[in-house]
């Protein structure tokens, strides 16, 4: 199993080799990722970790008390499935553990985000479509019987990216706010009253699967006309091989070559920056219907801020916000859009790792199962 860790360091996450001097931990708390944070979220009793997995790659980091990043690693996730992705996860926080010159018996806790519907409560994995032999999975108890009984808490990774916007990103002091993370599909997040809201079974913030249009394009669930079945990247790469198909010209397929279902949301990205008129028209389609799910949101909660994050809105950028923040301000119901704020995650790919940290620190004082 290959491990790739790194330290902390001022303003940067620059690779370093595990021997580096004889530091103490303190002195890698410099990658302050929530130093602007009033009652910062990630501060707490002792250490804690945090893990992102996902489909490809799992990412543990180490926080200090003071809830700064103190050491990463990585580790790659594997094809065989079931225990030995928890191995692996496991495996993870231990090197960064390590990497931090830290006894794992000084990380007080630690806080995981799950692709996959889960209950936090019991820790139970229910299924994962990118990970095999993950049904009814008991990740609470396995993991943290590989990480020598250390508390661990679990949640889903959409849900807790959008806690660690609202404990130490964009969302900071907002009281109501939703996320909506447009990727390999749709997922989201509700922050109500300062609290995640996750509903009468752990399922709430399914913000993909509200439909926008009757009849509409199959989604993967079975439905049609779900929001992720035209704004997930999937959703995005689907319509335009179809636009192919009837003889539409894109560079996207000198980018990417013929299987498009390859592409990546920063290929789409630069296609768009080139120019491709196909692909800018797409996107545009994308940020209407995004829009229109949103005003919805808008007019059923009242939140005070959309935070939009995920892979296709950090390839496509500002410019992509602020065309669905103008589409949604031209929705005819304006005592809710008119005064919303959409805003672009400000973690980036350190939400993941993040909110895994905040749900730790929030299990420590009872805020979090």
């Amino acid at each position: 199993m290959t491990i790739d860790a790194t330290l902390g360091t001022s303003g940067t996450t620059g690779a370093h080799d595990a021997s580096h001097g004889d530091a103490s931990p303190e002195e890698f708390h410099v990658q302050a990722v929530a130093a602007h944070a009033p009652g910062n979220a990630l501060a707490g009793t002792g250490y804690v970790a945090g893990i992102d997995l996902g489909g490809t790659k799992i990412l543990a980091a180490i926080f200090s008390p003071g809830g700064s990043i103190v050491s990463r690693a990585k580790v790659v996730t594997g094809r065989t499935g079931g225990i030995d992705v928890v191995e692996r996860m496991a495996a993870a926080v231990r090197e960064a553990a390590k990497v931090a010159r830290l006894d794992l018996s000084q990380v007080a806790a630690v806080g995981t985000g799950v692709p996959a519907p889960v209950d936090p409560v019991t820790g139970v994995v229910h299924m994962t479509p990118n990970i095999d032999g993950w049904e009814d999975m008991p990740l609470k108890q396995e993991l943290g019987g590989r990480l020598d009984g250390i508390p661990v808490a679990i949640d889903n990774d959409v849900r807790v990216a959008v806690i660690a916007e609202h404990g130490a990103g964009a969302g900071v002091g907002i009281r109501n706010m939703v996320g909506i993370w447009p990727g390999t599909g749709v997922g989201g997040g509700l922050i109500l009253d300062g609290r995640i809201y996750t509903g009468s079974s752990s399922y709430a913030g399914e913000i993909g699967h509200i439909t926008i249009k009757e009849g509409g394009a199959p989604c993967g669930c079975g439905g049609r006309g779900h929001l992720e079945a035209y704004c997930s990247r999937t959703a995005i790469v689907r319509h335009l091989e179809k636009l192919i198909r009837d003889g539409k010209k894109t560079r996207l397929t000198r980018i990417v070559g013929r299987d498009l279902l390859r592409a990546k949301s920063s290929d789409l990205a630069e296609a768009a920056a080139l120019g491709d008129a196909v692909v800018v028209s797409v996107l545009d389609r994308t940020a209407r219907y995004l829009a229109i799910g949103i005003a919805s949101i808008a007019n059923l909660l009242n939140p005070e801020m959309i935070v939009l994050g995920g892979g296709v809105v950090e390839a496509l950028g500002d410019d992509f916000v602020e065309n669905v923040a103008k589409r949604v301000r031209r929705e005819p119901f304006r005592a809710t859009t008119g005064p919303l704020k959409i805003v672009a995650s400000a973690l980036g790919d350190d939400a993941g790792i993040t909110g895994a940290a905040i749900i730790a620190r929030q299990m420590q004082v009872g805020l979090h199962p």
